[in-house]
């Protein structure tokens, strides 16, 4: 049994490696304007409409940061009460409260992106979205 034991472990790791490899990909979106002026100037406002819902994302983020911030030095007041009342010492500081990542935007971008895509289709103009392989692709 012993034997088998790194036979296995061998097969795991490459299925591990393979796996991996696989999802190694780049997506492109390729766009091609109409050729109409009408459409052409549609486009621009579908880039308007693009960069408002791009800037409440930001605006969005930039307050859920705002909130994160306070919360984190809530929680760290309480934090240094409790270990000040245990005669302990500060280990920690307010930034080691913090949660950014609960405030990422990457939904709301891909949204703005989404809604771009279809505008731009619907202005006359083509959009192609491309998926290329950069390693062990099957």
């Amino acid at each position: 049994m012993h034997n088998g034991m790194p036979a296995l472990s061998r097969l795991v790791l490459l299925l591990v490696v393979l796996l991996t490899g696989c999802e190694a990909t780049i997506h492109d979106t390729k766009y091609t304007p109409p050729d109409q002026p009408a459409g052409r100037m549609c486009l621009r406002q579908c880039q308007e409409a693009r960069d408002y819902c791009q800037q409440g994302c930001g605006l969005t983020e930039r307050r859920c940061v705002n909130r994160m911030q306070t919360q984190a030095i809530r929680d760290y007041e309480q934090y240094a009460r409790e270990t000040f009342l245990a005669g302990g010492e500060l280990d920690l500081r307010p930034s080691d409260f913090e949660r950014p990542q609960k405030c990422a935007q990457s939904e709301c971008t891909k949204d703005c992106d989404a809604a771009y895509r279809s505008c731009y289709a619907e202005c006359g103009g083509t959009v192609k979205l491309e998926t290329s392989c950069q390693f062990m692709c099957f």
